[in-house]
């Protein structure tokens, strides 16, 4: 994943086979991003993240557990990449503007 990767803070629906939860998605880029979860989803499993009109679809790549839940990194699928022209998500914050601002 080498595209610019953002922070952000937006409840999203994520669902996979057999279940579905909100979710607060905190990272994306245009290949995937990192939610925070209350539902363990398996590595390899198949997610739907909506949020309004927004589909965005992929692959579950990592799923650590922690003592608010779980933290659940997934890759888009070429189908569904994201975009900020298509979907800004809320708080959404560029992490290298920081690093501009400071040279």
């Amino acid at each position: 994943m080498n595209a610019p990767r953002y922070l952000c803070s937006q409840l999203v629906a994520l669902s996979w086979e057999g279940g579905e939860t909100t979710a607060n998605l905190e990272e994306i880029q245009a290949e995937g991003g990192v939610v925070e979860s209350d539902a363990e989803v398996s590595i390899g499993a198949e997610v739907e993240i909506r949020c309004g009109e927004v589909f965005l679809a992929g692959k579950v790549t990592r799923a650590e557990e922690h003592a608010f839940g779980w933290r659940l990194a997934f890759e888009f699928s070429p189908l569904t990449p994201w975009s900020i022209d298509h979907f800004r998500p809320e708080h959404l914050f560029d992490p290298a503007a920081m690093l501009k601002e400071a040279t």
